[in-house]
């Protein structure tokens, strides 16, 4: 008899080896009836697997490929990611849209035996896995009761969402084209006004080269002085040796004069000749040739740079191409995944046993108390009739 003291290991020993036929025949009939039960009450499902990477041409084509030849600039360009798609998968295979086609594909409406799309499109979410694999790549694994289907369902979410990228990849190259064909014409447009503005501004100055024609112009009128300076000095000793009355004087003089107003009309601007630029105004009119020259060579860069983005932009648009590639496609499994019944039916073995063992220990308590509310409740319920 168990007096009525806490229990220790030894009184749990105790119990168990003076009910062994109980335990023993407990233990055989619980497994095999937990076994059988998980056996026909939980059907079996299965998993298949497909394991997909993204296309290296995908990877290293596109904008992102023609940006390596801009990878001097000091700007970015924004939208040009080259981060890993692995996140947009998950969205894309977990999304309702998605879920809904592989429903609606395999009938899985009427075999879930929900009321509703949500409850099933929620069922078909938990019955997938899709996550990204320790060395990079992307694993979906989806589970259904039939090996055949499983496989089927997994290779076809495989197929839509490789779709869904080249759609989404397409609607961004067209989005892409539409913006870079705005800029394209409108700086175009301004190219085309700057280098007629261009045009007009030499023909109403003069300057075609700023720079040469500058340097050309100050040799000139460098030339021009020394020139004068000598026909100076020449009428200077022409005039002493023969007078001013000498005809070669006269000579002398008139082509001091001729000198002296080529200089002046070139130094005020009035020589017409458009040999030599106008030394007056020529910092301010070569500064404004600059500005013009400045402005067509800016639209001239840009272009350079939109055309072969626009270029690329209409090629990714018409491009329809598979961006993922299957290293496993989904094949039937051979084996279950769930339920693990041998884990189940031990499971549920050790709860019977440990259900019974505290049913046996309560009894104990109340067989051999000497509480006396406990003894006037054994003798209430358990007294003879």
């Amino acid at each position: 008899m168990i007096e009525n003291r806490n229990f220790d290991i030894l009184d749990y020993i105790l119990l168990i080896v003076k009910r062994k036929k109980l335990f023993i025949f407990l233990t055989i009939s619980s497994l095999i009836l937990s076994y059988l039960s998980i056996y026909f009450l939980i059907p079996a499902e299965f998993d298949s697997r497909s394991l997909i990477v993204i296309s290296e041409s995908d990877q290293t084509g596109g904008l992102a490929s023609l940006m390596k030849s801009f990878s001097n600039l000091p700007v970015s360009i924004p939208g040009l990611k080259t981060g890993s798609d692995l996140d947009v998968f998950t969205t894309i295979i977990y999304s309702r849209t998605n879920l809904e086609k592989v429903i609606n594909k395999f009938g899985l409406f009427k075999e879930y035996g929900y009321n509703t799309m949500e409850e099933t499109v929620k069922e078909l979410a938990s019955n997938i896995k899709a996550d990204e694999t320790k060395e990079g790549a992307y694993e979906i694994i989806v589970r259904n009761r039939s090996p055949q289907k499983a496989a089927e369902m997994v290779n076809y979410i495989v197929e839509l969402l490789n779709q869904t990228m080249v759609d989404l990849n397409i609607s961004k190259s067209r989005d892409n084209r539409i913006f870079l064909e705005k800029r394209y014409d409108d700086i175009k447009e301004k190219m085309k006004l700057a280098e007629d503005s261009l045009v007009y501004y030499q023909r109403k100055s003069g300057i075609l080269y700023a720079e040469d024609q500058a340097k050309s112009s100050f040799e000139a009128y460098a030339k021009l002085e020394a020139e004068l300076a000598s026909k100076q000095i020449e009428y200077s000793i022409l005039s002493k040796l023969y007078g001013e009355s000498s005809p070669v004087v006269g000579a002398a003089r008139i082509s001091v004069q001729e000198y002296e107003d080529k200089l002046n009309a070139i130094k005020s601007g009035k020589d017409k000749s458009g040999v030599i630029l106008a030394l007056k105004n020529l910092p301010q009119n070569a500064m404004s040739y600059l500005r013009h020259y400045r402005d067509v060579e800016i639209y001239n860069k840009i272009l350079t740079f939109i055309i072969p983005l626009y270029e690329q932009a209409r090629f990714e648009e018409q491009k329809n191409v598979p961006v993922l590639k299957v290293i496993d496609k989904g094949i039937p499994a051979k084996k279950k995944s769930f339920p693990p019944r041998t884990i189940y039916t031990l499971l549920f073995t050790a709860i019977i046993l440990m259900f019974t063992i505290g049913a046996l220990i309560f009894k104990e308590r109340i067989s051999n108390s000497t509480n006396p509310k406990i003894v006037l409740i054994r003798q209430s319920f358990f007294k003879k009739h």
